[in-house]
């Protein structure tokens, strides 16, 4: 099982957001049993910034993904897209990124993100809050058009259907487009929190696929919370 943390989840405790960059906030999510992680890019500076200084990755990390910028922004035909999408282009090539996930709603020209072919891109069903991108029918209406690879947020499935057949249909439908797999508990202030606190273990259940990389999106109070995360969630992963 290649799993592993987004190195976003210490939010909360960084001094800003550029930290979680930092070899002592990186290492903190390379731990026995983590073999991947995903750079949680909020905005362009972030692209900026690893671009500049670079980041921490140890050997013994597997896989490297990235969560595309998605703060006050739209992927169009403009200048801003075109610089954006070229930073990205540019951290895939230097950290072998092997998944760079967008929000579908914030796509608003599928031509122009089709076109950058050195980006690995994948799209991510989204949360009860967005008008695109929460059904079968949004995300097929992408995926049969553009050879995009799908990321699925078993959370984002649990606050539209909490009965989890959501998350069941996506994987039935869309199994050979799956590239990623995001993971964590529901908090209606945090969105994203530990499982192991909000025990909704029908999530951790719902995961079909166990060969394919999952990561962790959980927002920790505190450090140290990755190890009980982890290891309450391997425990709860149908065998």
């Amino acid at each position: 099982m290649n799993i592993g943390f987004a190195n976003g989840n210490f939010w909360q405790l960084n001094a800003s957001t550029n930290e979680r960059f930092d070899e002592k906030v990186i290492r903190k999510f390379i731990i026995p049993g983590a073999s991947i992680i995903e750079l949680h890019c909020i905005d362009e500076g972030t692209l900026d910034y690893i671009l500049e200084k670079g980041f921490c990755i140890k050997d013994d990390v597997k896989m490297v993904s990235m969560h595309a910028p998605t703060a006050h922004l739209r992927y169009d035909d403009s200048m801003i897209t075109h610089r954006i999408l070229h930073k990205i282009e540019l951290i895939c090539a230097k950290y072998s990124v092997h998944n760079v996930v967008f929000h579908p709603d914030l796509i608003f020209n599928w031509s122009v993100l089709a076109s950058y072919t050195n980006i690995p891109v994948s799209i991510e069903n989204m949360d009860d809050r967005k008008d695109f991108g929460k059904s079968i029918g949004d995300i097929e209406s992408v995926l049969k058009k553009y050879n995009f690879g799908l990321t699925i947020d078993l959370q984002h499935c649990f606050v539209n259907d909490s009965t989890m057949k959501l998350a069941q249909e996506f994987q039935d439908k869309f199994k050979d487009r799956i590239v990623e797999y995001h993971i964590s508990g529901f908090e209606k202030r945090l969105l994203h929190y530990p499982l192991y606190k909000t025990k909704q273990n029908i999530i951790i259940e719902a995961l079909k696929y166990k060969n394919i990389p999952i990561i962790i999106e959980s927002v920790f109070d505190n450090f140290g919370e990755q190890y009980k995360e982890l290891e309450y969630i391997k425990k709860y992963i149908k065998s």
